[in-house]
């Protein structure tokens, strides 16, 4: 089979898994959608461990510096010019600490800011839901990229 055939058949499989984890059991508080973002920068890093560790570090960065970014708007009152300040700070932040070779997959810490955002920002513990749900995702990202070449025959 090739590699393709055999991903595509490796990913909808753990798709299934997903779906029935993060929407089935919502006990979990996986976010569906998060978990798929973070599968997809695994892929996009480069899959393998390199890959895993690439979008873990920068991802997990950008989640909780954007929950600290979000305390901080709130802290200052709230308002849009807070919001608009703190969060060009995160920006910068978000491209600068790339200068740090486990920081430096800027795509993965944005992916992670925004997943913080688009999960409500609230800064309680959804913050921890939301970077299990990206460290979950990742892993997905890892096991389908491993089941599919291990079903793989060379071409």
């Amino acid at each position: 089979m090739k590699i393709l055939h055999a991903l595509a058949l490796s990913i909808g499989a753990l798709v299934a898994v997903w779906v029935f984890l993060s929407v089935g059991q919502p006990g979990l508080r996986f976010n569906p959608w998060i978990g798929f973002v973070a599968w997809a920068a695994f892929f996009a890093a480069g899959g393998g461990k390199g890959g895993f560790n690439k979008a873990l570090a920068a991802g997990l960065a950008g989640i909780l510096l954007t929950a600290a970014t979000l305390y901080g708007v709130g802290a200052a009152g709230g308002g849009l010019v807070a919001m608009i300040g703190l969060v060009a700070v995160l920006a910068f932040v978000l491209v600068a600490m790339a200068e740090l070779p486990a920081l430096s997959y800027t795509p993965a810490a944005f992916l992670g800011a925004a997943a913080f955002f688009g999960s409500g920002g609230k800064v309680d513990e959804s913050v921890f839901f939301v970077a299990l749900t990206w460290l979950v995702g990742l892993a997905f990202g890892y096991a389908s990229e491993a089941a599919g070449k291990r079903i793989a025959k060379p071409a």
